[in-house]
């Protein structure tokens, strides 16, 4: 029976025993409520109106705490966030990936087009990476494995760790912007759009695909932890560090490290290969087209076991994720439920509907006077 709940509830066996414990001790309470006296009025005699004998009102008076009980267990179903039956796995083919993510000042370039207009090179390939995740265009998804995003420009950060939430990962990456950008428009000249500090990034991602290893589920017959560890780089231009270079970690140097804890590094060279200029909003700014790093890209890949690609449209970049998509794959240790928002919904209303029927009946029919 305790399986049965914990596969149907979401808090699992302990919230299960507490409702089984709450459920039984429902019956004890109505006992204990009828047999407990409570105070009253005393007549001298209730002979001369037995005669009349009990309307129907005072043989319905249960059914007052039976709404109160029944919308305390609704409530409880509620909270115990109902799933879907059957919809869980044990076991599933997937790696560790860590998306790390351009988003300097370059990246506002007009080369490549999405939908027949022309859009900023982080558009086209937030556009990609969304259906790389959860599956467009062609592009099968990646719904078994951990993926986490990095970004950099003048600092590397990490907005999403690894999860197999994919649904807040692509939540967190359409939130992603240039600085100085919001909601995908220009609004100041922001310091740090000026840099690049792709070594930072590596050092960053690899540290968080280090931990990866401990993130299988527990428990798992014949699970592994996600000893298959990959980082996809994309940057359209060159390591440009604040201060002194000395004082960023080298990007060759970074990736010598992932290679030493077994992380593959894939690494993409973004830029279009229209010769579309992009001229700031105000006009009189001009922002020079900025060549990628080819050469170092191609040797972070190299060092790592993985591989170079240049992306000049946005064809050539789902062509990319598509090979990439292509990865070799473990048996990771996962749990899934799917929640059942219809059931606790319905659940909730029922609970408010017999509270509010309670309320109603207690202020007119079966109004007690003290």
């Amino acid at each position: 029976m305790m399986e049965w709940l914990s596969e149907r509830f979401a808090p699992g066996p302990g919230f299960a025993w507490l409702c089984v414990g709450f459920l039984a001790a429902v019956p004890l309470v109505w006992i204990m409520a009828r047999v407990v006296r409570r105070p009253s009025v005393r007549f001298s005699s209730l002979s001369a109106v037995r005669w009349f004998g009990r309307s129907w009102a005072m043989r319905a008076l249960f059914v007052i705490p039976l709404l109160r009980t029944l919308a305390i267990v609704a409530l409880v179903i509620a909270l115990a966030r109902p799933q879907m039956g059957g919809m869980y796995r044990d076991k599933a083919e997937g790696i560790a990936i860590q998306m790390v993510l351009d988003v300097s000042g370059s990246m506002e370039e007009l080369d490549f087009q999405s939908g027949g207009r022309w859009v900023r090179r982080l558009d086209a390939v937030k556009n990609v990476f969304r259906d790389f995740v959860l599956g467009a265009s062609g592009l099968a998804g990646r719904p078994d494995d951990l993926i986490a995003m990095t970004t950099f420009a003048m600092y590397a950060d990490t907005p999403c760790p690894l999860t197999r939430d994919h649904g807040s990962l692509v939540d967190v990456l359409d939130q992603t912007e240039i600085p100085g950008w919001v909601n995908g428009k220009h609004r100041f000249q922001h310091a740090e759009a000026s840099f690049t500090a792709m070594g930072d990034a590596i050092t960053l991602a690899t540290d968080d695909l280090r931990r990866a290893g401990k993130q299988a589920v527990s428990g798992m017959p014949g699970a592994e932890a996600a000893k298959s560890r990959v980082m996809i780089l994309l940057t359209d231009g060159v390591n440009n560090p604040p201060g002194d270079v000395a004082d960023s970690p080298d990007p060759i140097e970074a990736a010598r490290l992932a290679a030493t804890l077994g992380v593959k590094i894939y690494t993409i060279g973004a830029v279009g290969s229209s010769r579309r200029s992009n001229r700031l909003r105000r006009g009189f700014l001009f922002q020079r087209r900025q060549a990628v790093d080819e050469r170092a890209l191609r040797e972070i890949a190299d060092i790592t076991g993985g591989k170079y690609f240049r992306a000049t449209d946005t064809e050539s970049l789902v062509t990319i994720y598509d090979e990439i998509d292509k990865l070799e794959r473990r048996t990771t240790g996962e749990r899934t439920y799917r929640d059942n928002i219809r059931g606790a919904r319905t659940a909730m209303i029922v609970a408010l509907a017999l509270v509010m029927t309670e309320l109603l009946l207690v202020n007119t029919r079966f109004r007690r006077i003290p």
